[in-house]
């Protein structure tokens, strides 16, 4: 046979090797992302249930004696490293009874009493299975509740329990302050009639209007830039058709939805350009097509009760090509410089580009973040904190609006050389059809993002408080504990693991900020000694370890790692 044969398999495999360095963000071949997403549900499932066996590790030390025996026990645990008062969502399974008058309940502190309100959002009947170390799964009669409840001062590192009173009754009462309107206390939230949100911070006195919209523009690029077709057409979501719709409202917690019916340009029209240069970015003939595809955005606004920052939930389904969907948020802050989070950092970055910048003159400038981005001018802000996003633009304009993609669809072109590119039109996963989630907070506030909590917040959207429930457990531990508590809250945590030679914890933290900040560490009383170390774990120098505390002064942009030693 012909001797190419003998070489195809070679090249193709040293195709896929060199597409597999991008993998991790998707623009590789389909088959390379389709392996990304089964490695990552694997990762996810371990990750689960590791998670899951160590909180039932935990809760079955915790001394829970006090309480009947029959008591249901509600243990909130905290992974981040400081005390935090939150409303938090749980499901709880209360043993079936036969019909009952009444049928409600609340929450107490297992350890003081003291009663935690709770709201309820929904109940049903409900057979839950039982699975049994020891004998085959059996099903328990039961009715399910779901609840929101406020958490009082759940230790850092740590957790508090409560119990089911069902003598109690659920709490009364609405986050709303008329019509679409949500007011927790710190912050006002509202719906206007196109679908947009405003904010009010009463601290700080900022109030920001016309948020949350949308504009999907055209796309002719690839993975690694975008590029405008020479004839795009950005279509805005103000103007579609918007419904609105209460979900849910109580005195803990209320939720609004949000249902825009947009239409956008199903793909791109090529017009006779050479498809080389636009990849290439030095000019192309394309246009958004005529055709058009229904894009319906559901979004939804969740309040808490003294929370600082608004949740959001925003979902659709994509079937259209080539093109880009961004969230808009008009801050009307008109400043040069904005924040972003970045890898142990949080840097400035130019908004206006002037004449020593290298991005003078240019246009539509994206940055990568980490959890947020933020623009303030030192006396009021207002910063997008994500679970995930990681573009955005802040514009150069007094409305300084904050763009972050939610979707860029683009058509498969490889190249591993300038001026060759290979189309494969047929691999659609790059174009990211189907379902897509996009969980965030907008949160306004005082001062700029290290006075403003924005720190603190993107911890609390990374690291919820979780609810687990349990029966009455008679371990040693008490019914409130922390392992450790970190002061203060803009001092981040990176790691607390165990060292690599098996004695004693590694303690990683980083300040982020531009000034040095003085931190207080809470240790449990069976560590004694410490030392500042290198990240490869060898000896710095000996910290002094005072009746459980331990005080430092972290430089600006440093990161900082500590050995813990027991007795």
């Amino acid at each position: 046979g012909d001797h190419r044969d003998l070489h195809y398999p070679l090249r193709r495999q040293r195709q896929m090797c060199i597409r597999d360095s991008d993998s991790i963000s998707g623009s590789g071949v389909d088959a390379i992302e389709e392996d990304m997403m089964n490695r990552l549900r694997q990762v996810l499932d371990i990750g689960e249930g590791l998670h899951t066996r160590s909180l039932a590790h935990i809760q079955q030390r915790v001394d829970n004696s006090n309480l009947p025996d029959d008591a249901i026990v509600v243990t909130v645990f905290n992974p981040a490293p400081r005390a935090r008062t939150e409303v938090v969502a749980a499901v709880i399974d209360l043993p079936w009874e036969g019909p009952r008058p009444r049928g409600q309940f609340t929450l107490r502190d297992a350890a003081t009493g003291e009663i935690a309100p709770t709201q309820l959002a929904a109940r049903k009947p409900h057979w839950a299975v039982v699975d049994h170390a020891y004998d085959a799964p059996c099903m328990m009669r039961s009715e399910r509740f779901i609840v929101h409840f406020e958490a009082q001062d759940v230790p850092g590192l740590g957790y508090a329990s409560y119990y089911v009173d069902r003598q109690g009754a659920f709490a009364q009462g609405t986050l709303r302050s008329g019509g679409a309107v949500m007011d927790n206390g710190v912050i006002v939230a509202g719906i206007e009639n196109d679908g947009t949100m405003f904010l009010a911070d009463r601290k700080s006195g900022a109030s920001f209007t016309s948020l949350h919209y949308f504009v999907d523009d055209g796309e002719a690029g690839h993975a690694w830039m975008h590029v405008r077709p020479a004839c795009d057409r950005a279509v805005d979501s103000r103007g579609f058709p918007v419904s609105i719709a209460l979900e849910e409202d109580g005195p803990l917690l209320a939720r609004f939805r949000v249902d825009c019916h947009m239409r956008v340009p199903s793909g791109l029209d090529e017009n006779g350009g050479d498809p080389w240069q636009r990849l290439d970015g030095v000019g192309n003939q394309a246009s958004r097509s005529d055709v058009e595809k229904e894009l319906t955005i559901t979004s939804r606004f969740t309040l808490r009760l003294h929370a600082q920052s608004v949740e959001v939930e925003t979902t659709f389904e994509n079937t259209a090509e080539c093109h880009r969907l961004r969230l808009m948020l008009p801050t009307n802050i008109e400043e040069t410089h904005h924040y972003a989070e970045s890898a142990f950092d949080v840097v400035e970055r130019e908004t206006e580009f002037d004449e020593d910048s290298v991005w003078q003159g240019a246009k539509g400038v994206t940055f990568p973040m980490q959890r947020f981005v933020d623009v303030s001018d030192g006396e009021e802000g207002f910063a997008f904190i994500s679970q995930g996003m990681r573009e955005y633009e802040v514009g150069q304009d007094a409305e300084g609006c904050i763009a972050v993609t939610l979707l860029r669809a683009y058509e498969l072109n490889l190249t591993t050389v300038s001026y060759r590119w290979e189309a494969r039109p047929e691999m659609k996963l790059t174009q990211s059809p189907g379902f897509h989630k996009f969980e965030y907070r907008l949160c306004p506030h005082a001062g700029l993002f290290d006075e403003g909590g924005v720190l603190e917040e993107a911890d609390n959207l990374i690291a919820p408080l979780e609810p687990v429930q349990s029966g009455v457990t008679r371990g040693k531990m008490p019914q409130r504990h922390g392992f450790l508590e970190i002061t203060p809250g803009v001092v981040q945590l990176s790691a607390y693991k165990r060292a690599e030679n098996g004695k004693g914890w590694i303690l990683r933290l980083c300040n982020p900020c531009e000034e040095t900040i003085p931190c207080a560490v809470t240790v449990p009383d069976t560590i004694t000694r410490a030392k500042e170390i290198t990240l490869e774990e060898l000896p710095l120098k000996k910290i002094a370890v005072r009746n459980g505390d331990i005080s430092l002064k972290i430089p600006a942009k440093k990161i900082v790692t500590l050995l813990l030693e027991n007795k």
